[in-house]
């Protein structure tokens, strides 16, 4: 059921009150490189951005197991998978790198905007969220610059709904909303402090706001805000997988699992040190803690038939 005033498009905002669950499952952690920050799956394997290590570790995702370490540009901050190969921001290169999934070998590196941070793949293009240069880059899956568009200040992460990329502004406190097909800017909304992460669940766009302890669900269709979750301190990254979005707070090494059809927070869990990113497996969610050197695993309680696979 809907919060209350969310049927007439009101924002309502809710309190992080757990409900009653279950004991927690287990979680595992496994070493990775220094700084780990995006972490992304491709359908067996986990890779994982060691921003301070300047490489990307690979991890077997059935047990964790490490298969090798890539080296690739300075400072590597994000991961994404295109369906066949893997990309890499190098923020302080200004560059990607594109890994051979099945190997990690190194297929290119190719010049974006200054101090690339986030990336996703919509299906056909590679978008590239620019943190220094006020802009996103799309690819194409070969490298080639398909145009560049000016967004807000210091663009950090991209969701993509299905026909539209969203860009988190962490400078401006907006969200840009940009066509897919030819990255028109389609509006730019306001959201809250420090917006760093962002998700879709299939319904609704989730932004994590890291300095404003709140996490905002907005509606597509134009950018209204349909509820503000309070969470702990410093949200970094968020994750929508099945019926639940899953929040890293960076500032209380915790990560909170919300019901996505109202917000509602329903459980948490200890990550570990600085949990910064966010991936799920299909069945497992997992966390790259950015000053443990680590990555940890966790079972996520969703039904994999109906899961959405995360980045």
């Amino acid at each position: 059921m809907p919060a209350r005033g969310e049927s007439r498009g009101e924002p309502v905002t809710h309190d992080a009150i757990e409900a009653p669950h279950p004991p927690e499952p287990e979680i595992v952690f496994f070493t990775v490189g220094r700084g780990p920050e995006g972490v992304a799956f491709d359908g067996t394997t986990i890779w994982v951005a060691n921003q301070f290590s300047d490489s990307v570790t690979r991890l077997r995702a059935s047990d964790g197991a490490v298969l090798g370490t890539v080296p690739v540009g300075s400072r590597p901050l994000a991961v994404a998978f295109d369906g066949i190969n893997t990309w890499v921001t190098n923020n302080r290169s200004g560059t990607v790198t594109k890994l051979q999934a099945r190997d990690g070998a190194v297929l290119g590196t190719f010049p974006v905007g200054d101090g690339p941070a986030g990336v996703i793949f919509d299906g056909a293009a590679l978008w590239v969220a620019n943190r220094l240069g006020g802009s996103v880059t799309r690819l194409r899956r070969d490298g080639a610059k398909l145009g560049e568009v000016e967004v807000g200040a210091n663009p950090s992460a991209l969701a993509f709904d299905g026909a539209n990329v969203w860009v988190t502004n962490s400078g401006s406190n907006t969200l840009t909303k940009l066509r897919a097909g030819d990255g028109a800017v389609l509006g730019t909304f306001a959201v809250g402090d420090g917006p760093s992460g962002v998700a879709f669940d299939g319904a609704s766009i989730w932004v994590a706001n890291f300095f404003g302890q709140s996490v905002l669900k907005l509606r597509p269709s134009d950018g209204a805000v349909l509820a503000t979750v309070a969470v702990p301190d410093g949200p970094a990254d968020v994750l929508a997988a099945g019926p639940y979005v899953w929040v890293a707070s960076n500032g209380a090494d915790r990560v909170t699992k919300l019901r996505a059809s109202d917000g509602m927070v329903v459980g948490s869990f200890r990550a570990g040190r600085h949990p910064s990113g966010l991936a799920f497996d299909g069945s497992s969610i997992w966390v790259s803690n950015s000053s443990g050197q680590t990555v940890a695993r966790r079972s996520s309680d969703v039904d994999p038939s109906a899961a959405r696979l995360g980045q």
